[in-house]
């Protein structure tokens, strides 16, 4: 019983950070969804590197301000776009995280028999804290676009 309960948290720690949402090489809705004044880092598919504000997103081109110039740009030319901000990401899977590990831990706890029950959710709490914590401490560039084949 113990081994399956084990195998369960990391099963479950393991499924929630392969399920973080991804970009989709090649759709624009990520883009869409930025607000207007949003600054913007577009790598050109020439190797060129363009920092922008965001203006607005069409089927097949980007309008954006460069410099305080309008410039439309081609989607065919686009192979990447990332935020010019670093933001942090949702705080769940940080909290998903760290609770499992506390579970982990507090389960291996049981084990001893001076422990008692109340062990596993002291250790999830704790440890749902501590990854809360390092969530929201790391804030990285996101990233809004990526054109097939670009890695």
């Amino acid at each position: 019983m113990f081994r399956k309960a084990i195998f369960v948290v990391f099963a479950g720690v393991f499924l929630t950070i392969s399920a973080q949402a991804g970009v989709v090489p090649g759709r624009w809705e990520k883009v869409q969804a930025e607000k207007p004044g949003t600054e913007m880092i577009i790598a050109l598919v020439s190797g060129e590197q363009i920092r922008a504000v965001y203006q607005e997103v069409g089927a097949d081109s980007l309008l954006v301000t460069v410099d305080g110039s309008p410039r439309t740009i081609p989607k065919p030319e686009v192979a990447a776009i990332t935020t010019a901000q670093r933001r942090s990401d949702s705080l769940i899977n940080g909290a998903l995280i760290g609770a499992g590990i506390g579970l982990a831990i507090g389960l291996m706890g049981m084990r001893d028999e001076d422990l008692n029950a109340a062990i596993v959710p002291l250790a999830a709490g704790v440890w749902t804290g501590i990854g809360l914590g390092v969530d929201a401490a790391v804030r990285t560039k996101t990233t809004l676009y990526k054109a097939p084949g670009v890695k």
